[in-house]
């Protein structure tokens, strides 16, 4: 690395301290977010403008006391993230600071551009994000003169190994050399005028997306077999409450992730911490320890009115999908940040207190405060949060007075899941009440749609 950027890095670290220490002072916006779903403020797999002011991001600008525009969207019952039907921009030509785009990897921060020139242009999740402006999210960060980035990336370039439900084998992962590369060419490319906070990347092996045999006893009332240490997904666990499934899927290997391929998931998850860490300390570049702060959630839950909140499915960590933090969540991400670079500056950015976090936690749709194995969920913004009361995951309406709640037989619930997705989807229907493994498995995909992060 050239003097000349640890110079200039240096000189940034200490004219930015005192803005930094003095949030009420703040007029404009002085912050850029980049990174993946996280940061674009994804909630149960649609992003809108009824879930981006969750996003970490936000948080962390509010209590810097800084503007933080977010790219508004619209979206509607049948919303999904990366889908551009009935989903548009707000007001199309705001300017966001928040460049953060669902999909994101290491790659495509630095190369995947929006190019609509006009809000009739606009095809793909990038466009929908960074619109008006053009360019990757790497080219409009470098366009804009604000001197912090916050970037927490790499996340899907692990993360389509543990989510990628009908072919669990741990092949989708980013390859050492091309993740490398390319995070490097991130961190030079940044550092020549910016400073800037990452984060390492959490075991998406824990996350409520996936299930161990303990999960499928808590939904379904048996393991069907699933050994220790292995994991199967909750678009198996629906399929087979639904009746779509006997459990047979949980002997087919492309459905589960066994416990060789989890290691195969962490010991690359540890090859790219390790990197980001390598290459962010020698611009020095504080890193947030996401990977650790998921550890100790996991290992000692955080506790609100004797709930605690665990990375689980339905747990409180995490949105419906399983993947995407629920409003509790985003603001212990948001606390993680401001500690480090509180501790890393010097600053004095204030924490969400004890009873901000209250607050946050008891008006989030995604605690099961009754603990009736279903949270009040967010009517309406998206697919799955349409669906989530025939999935019997969402629909609580008292969140504090447990409800009984039984389940209709499977071919009934078959019959109404068929009619209620053609209704709600915004997709082609799909004919007939015996569908076939392969539309079940497209329904689930279009409802949960997992695919990005």
């Amino acid at each position: 690395m050239k003097k000349s950027i640890i110079l200039y890095t240096v000189a940034g670290l200490l004219l930015w301290m005192v803005f930094l220490t003095a949030p009420s002072t703040r007029a404009g916006a002085f912050m850029i977010g980049m990174g993946d779903s996280i940061g674009e403020g994804v909630q149960s797999a649609d992003a809108s403008f009824r879930t981006q002011p969750f996003t970490y991001l936000h948080l962390l600008a509010q209590q810097m006391g800084a503007p933080f525009p977010l790219p508004w969207i619209k979206s509607g019952p049948a919303g999904l993230v990366g889908d551009m039907h009935g989903r548009s921009r707000l007001f199309p030509f705001f300017r966001s600071v928040n460049l953060a785009v669902s999909g994101a990897t290491v790659h495509s921060l630095l190369y995947d551009r929006a190019d609509a020139s006009t809000v009739k242009e606009i095809a793909s999740e990038t466009d929908l994000v960074l619109f008006p402006r053009q360019g990757s999210q790497m080219e409009v960060a470098e366009s804009l003169a604000l001197p912090l980035a916050v970037c927490w990336i790499g996340n899907n370039d692990v993360l389509s190994a543990a989510i990628s439900f009908n072919h669990l084998d741990a092949s989708q992962m980013t390859p050492v050399a091309d993740f490398e590369r390319d995070f490097t060419e991130i961190a030079a490319r940044l550092a020549t005028e910016k400073v800037v906070i990452f984060g390492t990347i959490p075991d998406v092996t824990n996350i409520g997306f996936l299930m161990d045999g303990e999960d499928l006893i808590k939904f379904l009332g048996s393991d069907y077999g699933l050994p220790s240490g292995d994991y199967t997904s909750i678009v198996v666990m629906l399929m087979i409450r639904f009746g779509f499934d006997d459990g047979s899927l949980l002997r087919n290997p492309d459905y589960v992730l066994d416990a060789a391929e989890v290691q195969l998931v962490q010991e690359r998850t540890g090859v790219f911490n390790e990197f980001i860490q390598e290459v962010s300390e020698g611009y020095g570049m504080p890193v947030v320890d996401v990977h650790a702060l998921f550890e100790q959630i996991a290992a000692n839950p955080p506790v609100f009115f004797g709930i605690p909140i665990t990375p689980r499915f339905l747990g409180g960590g995490f949105s419906l999908d399983g993947v995407h933090p629920s409003n509790i969540g985003h603001a212990l991400l948001a606390n993680a940040f401001i500690e480090k670079i509180n501790s890393h500056f010097g600053t004095s950015i204030p924490l969400i207190s004890e009873a901000g976090l209250e607050q946050v936690f008891l008006a989030d749709p995604f605690v099961d405060k009754d603990g009736d194995g279903r949270v009040r969920g967010r009517p309406g913004a998206g697919l799955l949060e349409t669906m989530g009361p025939l999935l019997g995951l969402s629909g609580d309406r008292d969140e504090l007075k447990p409800e009984s709640f039984e389940q209709p037989p499977p071919a009934r619930l078959r019959q109404q899941f068929i009619h209620q997705y053609n209704l709600f989807s915004g997709k082609a229907p799909l004919p007939g009440s015996g569908w076939s493994r392969g539309q079940v498995i497209k329904a689930f995909r279009n409802i949960i749609n997992p695919k990005t992060q």
